[in-house]
């Protein structure tokens, strides 16, 4: 029955058109870096690679986002999700069959976006791309986990796109605003702010280390810890969905 949900999910973004809406969406995106990077007056190619990493990265997570929580917003507007949950499912097999079929968009977008990466600086292809590629996958999973989950607890789809929007930034923002609350001898308002935050750090994964575009240009020379980032997003995906499936065991369909 998973398999069969996953099978309908995904034939609703080929209805859609999202798969092959986000490929032409990708070619213009590499066709503008281009053209921008031979204004440049310097470094031609690296600057096309870095307008294109940035640029496609932002489409692929608008692309996903977008699709999850306007999927399931009007699967609960048509009665889908009450039809489905009255066949022989559960709701932590409806769940899992959405967080599979979610995760397998976010590895095509991932493989898609890499793969143009990759072609573009094929002259200069090292070892970064392909671990750049990886972090922007465990980085689309997170975020397709959460889409999920506001988009199950939320009824408003234009709400819960915003604020897994807002949290995509926090969690892009959260090394920068450490870095800055990290002051000694702060007291009052000040010392109780940073307490806070220190406190939210915890459950925000950081996408602030995952994705460099300077691993793309310079390589990654290893300082970075990628078993800890993939570590991070499987279990922060793990949380997710337990909160998503503690909000939908409550709900009475």
């Amino acid at each position: 029955m998973i398999g069969l949900l996953i099978k309908y999910i995904l034939t609703a973004a080929l209805r859609d058109r999202l798969l092959l809406s986000f490929v032409v969406l990708v070619g213009l995106g590499l066709s503008v870096s281009v053209f921008l990077g031979s204004a440049a007056l310097t470094e031609k190619d690296q600057f096309s690679l870095v307008f294109a990493a940035g640029g496609l990265r932002i489409a692929g997570l608008l692309t996903l986002i977008l699709f999850v929580v306007f999927y399931l917003r009007r699967s609960f507007e048509t009665r889908d999700v009450e039809y489905i949950l009255s066949r022989p499912i559960s709701k932590f097999q409806f769940l899992l069959a959405h967080s599979l079929a979610f995760s397998i968009l976010a590895t095509f977008i991932a493989v898609v976006v890499t793969a143009a990466i990759t072609l573009l600086s094929y002259q200069h292809i090292q070892l970064g791309h392909l671990l750049w590629g990886g972090s922007f996958w465990v980085e689309l999973l997170v975020m397709a986990n959460v889409a999920l989950f506001f988009a199950l607890f939320l009824s408003s789809a234009v709400t819960a796109t915003l604020i897994s929007f807002a949290f995509y930034v926090l969690s892009r923002l959260i090394g920068d605003i450490l870095g800055i609350i990290e002051k000694p001898g702060e007291s009052g308002t000040i010392a109780f702010l940073e307490k806070i935050m220190n406190l939210v750090s915890v459950f925000i994964p950081r996408l602030d280390l995952m994705g460099q575009t300077s691993w793309l240009l310079y390589g990654t020379g290893g300082a970075v810890n990628f078993p800890f980032l993939f570590m991070q997003g499987a279990v922060f995906c793990g949380l997710v969905l337990a909160a998503a499936y503690y909000d939908l065991s409550r709900r009475q369909f």
